[in-house]
């Protein structure tokens, strides 16, 4: 091995050892900044998750309680429905027994009116006539006056029976529609009732998927630790090997040069006596 090569090897051996000291520093520092921004990642990763779970808990509770709402008004709507389909019916009946059983009886009476109040007149002559024989008869209104009485009261409430049966067959149409109607609403509530429990069933697999995001993120930050202080065993090994073979170099090239220069031998003795190795 020539000189060159045995400076080589110290030089080499030198630059090995300042080279591992100094990877040594920059591997800590950067492994230790890797590790603050993958903490601080993980960190807004959880705190982001914090935060759309609970949206979705604000979310699942307004749904809730829509729901609940709008299944109550869908049943509600839907008796109603049915109570004014039942009405209609019922509304055509009663119009019916306006139109033609009470005003056809209130019709009778009054054709029969005439002949009452005829008959009563003369009732009432005839008690009349017997009050001089001792019979108490002094009415303050006579039987057929009231008789009469009667008969203008009745005059006009067939025809007002007929308005009011044709007003309430009126009504009939309107109260089907209305149910109708009422029925539709009824069952557009409970279709958006149910489209709100499908809902739930999508929260609920929000909720589980940000579960399983939230142990992720718990298992990442448990093995991030672990991962940073391997990653900075691995380092100060590779800079203790580094080391050692930079040593190692350097003491080969320091031997070579050792065995490849002779020693200087000393100066031959002064024939004078004079040492010439000697100081002063």
């Amino acid at each position: 091995m020539s000189d060159s090569q045995a400076k080589t090897l110290v030089v080499v051996g030198v630059t090995a050892i300042v080279a591992s000291v100094i990877g040594l520093v920059l591997g800590l520092v950067m492994v230790g900044n890797l590790s603050d921004y993958l903490e601080e990642s993980v960190g807004v990763t959880e705190s982001a998750l914090g935060a759309v779970e609970e949206t979705l808990g604000l979310i699942e509770s307004v749904t809730n309680e829509v729901e609940g709402a709008v299944g109550g008004a869908a049943q509600s709507i839907a008796a109603i429905s049915e109570a004014a389909s039942t009405a209609s019916g019922d509304l055509e009946t009663v119009a019916d027994f306006l139109d033609d059983d009470l005003s056809g009886s209130l019709q009778a009476i009054l054709d029969t009116m005439p002949a009452a109040i005829q008959t009563a007149g003369v009732i009432d002559s005839t008690l009349n006539a017997l009050s001089f024989l001792g019979v108490d008869y002094d009415p303050s209104q006579p039987f057929d006056e009231s008789l009469r009485a009667v008969e203008d009261a009745l005059v006009g409430i067939p025809a007002q029976l007929a308005t009011q049966a044709e007003a309430i067959r009126g009504l009939g149409p309107i109260s089907e529609q209305f149910a109708e109607d009422a029925a539709a609403t009824a069952e557009s509530f409970a279709g958006l009732s149910a489209e709100l429990g499908s809902t739930q069933q999508i929260m609920d697999s929000y909720r589980t998927t940000l579960d399983q995001a939230q142990a992720v993120i718990e298992r990442t930050r448990s093995s991030l630790s672990t991962t940073t202080w391997l990653l900075r065993l691995i380092i100060v090994l590779m800079t203790i090997a580094g080391v050692a073979l930079g040593l190692g170099l350097f003491t080969l090239g320091r031997a070579a040069r050792t065995e490849i220069s002779p020693p200087v031998p000393p100066p031959p003795p002064d024939p004078d006596g004079f040492d010439a190795t000697a100081s002063g």
